[in-house]
């Protein structure tokens, strides 16, 4: 169980985490972002960056309040040990003060861990000396930080040979403990660092770890700031002064006391500590701090190892955050800099032994202690992903070509393939794409205000048709009327020629009418849909046979491509073989000298579709609106009524359908013609 989870409800889609894990250790289903205990090499950035609250370190408050009550039924005495970035954490509280407050709190003793960074750099000092006599291609990489290890041993874990086998400071100070002070007494740690936390749970020598806000809930008050800024300058923790029954005695640290080793929370502290040179120009170390640069010098060293390269340097100091001080619990929002002050400032209020040897000499009693420890590498194997299947990834978020990869590392992830790659791993989803995203909904949005176009039409020549079918029964009652005393008129008429000829003028114009009022009908939707088992394809040729009778031959090619899977539907063939003759007629009005005609079916899963284009000039963008509606025509006075396409859209809207227009972008125009499919035994 690694320090670091996700509280599920508070994850918002963010992916700030995914874009901060040096590891990518997350795992996204739904959005929400899950730590995966494989890759997760516990730094706690994932903890600062949401600003949700999402992520959390676990608490050992309880446990150790448990251990100083003796809730678990033992008497054994419990220790502190105060990380060396302490005075960079509990500002304005003097450190006499603070661990007479901790002891107070019940500890039986409070011990710095600058002291493990002693011992610790003293083994440094004399495994560096021991590598330059060896082979000049031989190095080492530092392991106080945990993330470092757990980095190496995860991700890179061809250069786990190459780690330091010393322990941290932390564990250090607790093999003094359990070797010189109680064997079996309860240590807890308590500084800035999650990955202690796992550290701890590994090596078992430290029994519980306290970040330095969990040490404020000791004291009975949070202390962790919500988002702290970097003007924070206040205390951390309560004055002792205002702790319960006047505040604790002030003292010093139990024995033995740190040396140099209280400067190891800054960069470059352990090289000081271990008096080896770190002169950039003359010595083969390098000092390497950061995520970033971290990972950047990994990767480099392990390409090197792959390959049989000569490293560059023969000592890697590392550590993953900015100095310790840098740490993600440092509980305020003070700079590097102005945390660097602090630390400095505290070193030189104290006496300080500067050679090492001297130092060692004086606690020669602790150099026996056993200070190192193994390593093991513990990554999965990564298969890479085939090339198709990262193509197949990439195109569901639009993604062709490599021109579109945007590499925008809005997903968390440094490059689109980098994030398909993760897709395929089931690390990441596919829905994580921004800019993908973005242009969905401005899809979305165009289809919307797209439909809602087609609403309003639809809403105005639904309008339209009922306005039109009540004029059309007022009129038809009259004119019924006017063709049968016309008709009678006629029959009554005795040779007078001129007057039979002007009543029969009366009774085309009268049947004329007639026509016109049942198209309106028909578009109003007045009539019936009398449905029978019809081949569509076939019903498409007989329109395409007809109205071919009426245009010259040989000036018109037509196209064909029709679903030979249609098969027969359940239409009123003669309404539908009226909406075909129209569209195909028009097709071919619009191309006067020459063109060709594209005719199409095709089935769909509840739907058929016929299509029918021309290569002619195209629709006119300001009517295209206006196609559909009543008596609207582009033809001269006296050729077209304005009613075969409106009568046409009614038609297709008694099957449950719908009938578009638009233009082709190689030109010409195209009708599409889209009908529901009913069941034979349906009553629709």
């Amino acid at each position: 169980m690694i320090s670091v989870y996700t509280e599920g409800e508070r994850c918002k889609k963010c992916y700030s985490c995914v874009r901060s894990c040096p590891t990518k250790a997350l795992q996204v289903h739904g959005g929400q972002a899950d730590i995966m205990e494989e890759y997760c090499i516990s730094c706690g950035h994932c903890v600062t960056v949401c600003s949700q609250g999402a992520k959390k370190a676990r608490s050992s408050v309880e446990q150790v309040l448990g251990f100083l009550g003796h809730a678990d039924g033992s008497m054994n005495r419990v220790y502190a040990m105060l990380a060396p970035s302490f005075p960079a954490a509990f500002l304005g509280v003097e450190p006499s003060s603070l661990v007479g407050a901790i002891r107070k709190l019940g500890f039986a003793g409070v011990y710095e861990v600058a002291f493990g960074a002693d011992l610790v750099s003293y083994e440094y000092y004399r495994r560096y000396k021991t590598l330059l006599s060896e082979d000049e291609e031989a190095f080492i990489i530092s392991s106080p930080c945990p993330s470092i290890v757990f980095l190496v041993e995860k991700i890179y874990p061809e250069l786990v040979p190459y780690l330091a086998k010393i322990v941290s400071p932390m564990e250090a100070m607790a093999r003094v403990i359990r070797h010189r002070v109680d064997r079996d007494g309860k240590i807890v740690f308590i500084g800035p660092c999650v990955a202690k936390m796992d550290e701890a749970r590994e090596l078992k020598s430290v029994d519980a770890v306290l970040t330095f806000s969990d040490l404020g809930e000791l004291f009975g008050k949070d202390t962790e700031p919500e988002n702290p800024g970097p003007d924070v300058l206040g205390p951390a923790l309560p004055l002792p002064g205002e702790l319960p029954e006047g505040g604790p005695t002030p003292g010093e640290f139990d024995e033995p006391r740190a040396n140099l080793g209280r400067i190891y929370p800054v960069t470059g502290g352990l090289l000081k500590a271990a008096s080896i040179n770190a002169d950039l120009l003359e010595s083969p170390v390098t000092v390497v701090e950061g995520p970033e640069r971290v990972s950047d010098i990994l990767r480099v060293l392990a390409g090197r190892i792959r390959t049989g390269k000569k490293p560059s340097y023969r000592f890697y100091d590392l550590l993953f955050c900015e100095g310790c001080i840098g740490g993600p619990f440092m509980v305020n929002g003070l700079t590097f800099y102005e945390r660097k002050k602090f630390i400095v400032e505290y070193i030189k209020n104290r006496k300080v032994i500067n050679s090492i040897e001297e130092w060692a000499e004086r606690h020669g009693r602790y150099l026996g202690i056993d200070l190192t420890r193994e390593f093991s590498p513990v990554r999965k194997a990564v298969i890479q992903p085939p090339e198709e299947e990262i193509r197949k990834i990439l195109a569901k978020t639009n993604k062709l070509e490599p021109k579109d990869e945007l590499n925008c590392g809005a997903c968390g992830y440094s490059s689109c393939r980098n994030k398909a790659e993760a897709v395929y791993r089931g690390m990441a989803e596919v829905e994580m794409c921004l800019p993908y995203l973005i242009s969905k909904i401005e899809k979305t949005v165009e289809d919307l205000r797209e439909n809602q176009t087609k609403l309003i039409q639809a809403e105005k020549l639904a309008s339209m048709g009922q306005m039109a079918a009540g004029i059309a029964h007022e009129i038809n009652n009259p004119l019924g009327v006017l063709l049968m005393y016309s008709h009678l008129l006629k029959e009554e008429l005795d040779g007078n020629v001129q007057a039979g000829q002007d009543i029969e003028r009366i009774i085309q114009e009268a049947e004329r009418t007639r026509k016109i009022v049942r198209g309106i009908l028909n578009f109003a939707r007045q009539e019936k849909v009398d449905r029978k088992a019809s081949d569509i394809n076939e019903v498409v040729m007989h329109s395409l046979n007809g109205v071919l009778k009426s245009f010259p031959e040989g000036r018109y090619a037509t196209e064909l491509a029709l679903d030979g899977e249609l098969g027969p539907q359940m239409v009123d063939v003669n309404q539908l073989r009226q909406v075909f003759d129209n569209v195909i007629k028009n097709a071919f009005e619009a191309m006067p000298g020459d063109g060709t005609i594209r005719i199409s079916t095709e089935k769909n899963d509840d739907s058929f579709t016929v299509s029918v284009s021309d290569t002619g000039p195209g629709i006119p963008q300001e009517n295209l609106g206006k196609l559909f509606s009543p008596f609207f025509t582009t033809k001269p006075v006296g050729k077209g009524t304005g009613l075969g396409l409106s009568v046409c859209y009614g038609i297709v809207k008694m099957h449950g359908g719908s009938i578009e227009a638009a233009n082709n972008p190689e030109g010409g125009a195209c009708f599409t013609i889209k009908i529901n499919r009913v069941l034979e035994n349906s009553n629709v």
